[in-house]
């Protein structure tokens, strides 16, 4: 099949060594063109790790990249997706799929607005997770950690389960499907886990220090990631949702037995050796995960009357750590205002 990949970091680049592997065609494009520059120079991508091998994807600008593909996948932080919808979008035909991965701040509601406005049906699955973990050795080589077994998928425009069952076809059976869009949003982890980790690891992070993400979670790390989770699981309550705990998510992720916050992370980082925490405050643990993870979860809740003081308290601190107005750095949310206002509304739209 062929695959256009949107993003070519380390998500991308696993992404199309993936397909590669499995005798699909990978087309890349690079918002900048830059990442590029050794396909376009004729040197091969070189994979290590779980996927291994020399491969020969193509790139392409947006339009080539989109036109014909099968299944187009956003794979770039969402700092960076209002940009990649805008030019994406226009060409997007009906019949073909579309994969978020991974999804945040209803990346997948606006594209979804964008290709109604053009009378496309174009089928949309939001991954809660990328498929593979790993990080780019050098331009043309990137090392491939691991692929993830299980990965919640929530799906828009998909009546006849064509994008089911073509990521199924492209990358076997490690897809779970959750009740929607609003489901999958509140069940991600990552923005409250990293806004604790980074807060508890703060000046580390700004002094660049070697640090294990892992051994960052610290007890008293982990009493403000189980305070955050709660606000979590209220808020999703009050929607209707049941989701899962973090402890939950530890047990589920991890070959590791149930046991207190703590000594669960201190397990994975005697397991797992890391990996190193972040050594910027230009980090995603801050500059993706408040703005795009935070932020969405306190507007949610604003328009339920739900308290969550802890993620109001985060983003605020954070926003006066790095002197950035982390609210406004959100490019997606206001494409979808009137949901967030409304939110019988916003549980219509995010259920497809």
């Amino acid at each position: 099949m062929r695959v256009a990949i949107v993003g070519a970091g380390a998500m991308g680049l696993g992404l199309a060594s993936v397909l590669e592997s499995l005798g699909h065609k990978a087309i890349l494009h690079s918002p900048s063109g830059a990442s590029l520059a050794f396909l376009k120079e004729g040197r091969p991508l070189n994979s290590v790790g779980a996927v291994s091998g020399t491969w020969r994807p193509e790139w392409a600008d947006m339009k080539g990249a989109v036109t014909g593909a099968d299944l187009v996948i956003f794979a770039l932080p969402t700092n960076g997706m209002r940009r990649m919808i805008d030019r994406a979008a226009p060409h997007i035909e009906s019949g073909q799929a579309v994969v978020i991965s991974s999804h945040a701040s209803f990346a997948a509601l606006v594209l979804a607005r964008r290709l109604a406005a053009r009378g496309v049906e174009a089928p949309i699955a939001a991954w809660s997770t990328t498929l593979a973990t790993g990080r780019r050795l050098a331009p043309d080589r990137v090392q491939v950690d691991d692929l993830r077994s299980r990965i919640d998928v929530a799906v828009l425009a998909d009546p006849s389960g064509h994008v089911r069952e073509l990521q199924r076809i492209l990358f076997g059976d490690r897809f779970h499907p959750v009740e929607d869009l609003l489901a999958l949003s509140f069940s991600n982890l990552n923005p409250p886990i990293h806004l604790a980790n980074a807060l508890g690891n703060l000046t580390r992070i700004e002094k660049g220090e070697a640090w294990d993400n892992y051994d960052g979670i610290t007890p008293a790390v982990a009493r403000l990631i189980l305070g955050l989770d709660a606000e979590r699981l209220a808020l999703a309550r009050s929607y209707g949702y049941g989701v899962k705990t973090v402890e939950e998510h530890y047990v589920h992720t991890f070959p590791i037995a149930a046991a207190p916050l703590a000594e669960m992370a201190a397990t994975v980082h005697r397991m797992k050796e890391g990996p190193r925490g972040p050594t910027s405050l230009d980090t995603r643990y801050i500059a993706e995960d408040v703005p795009f993870g935070i932020w969405p979860l306190i507007l949610t809740a604003r328009a339920k009357s739900v308290p969550l003081p802890l993620h109001e308290g985060g983003l605020a601190l954070m926003s006066a750590f790095t002197g950035r107005d982390f609210e406004a750095e959100n490019d997606l949310l206001p494409e979808i205002g009137d949901l967030l206002d409304d939110t019988e509304a916003l549980v219509a739209a995010c259920k497809g």
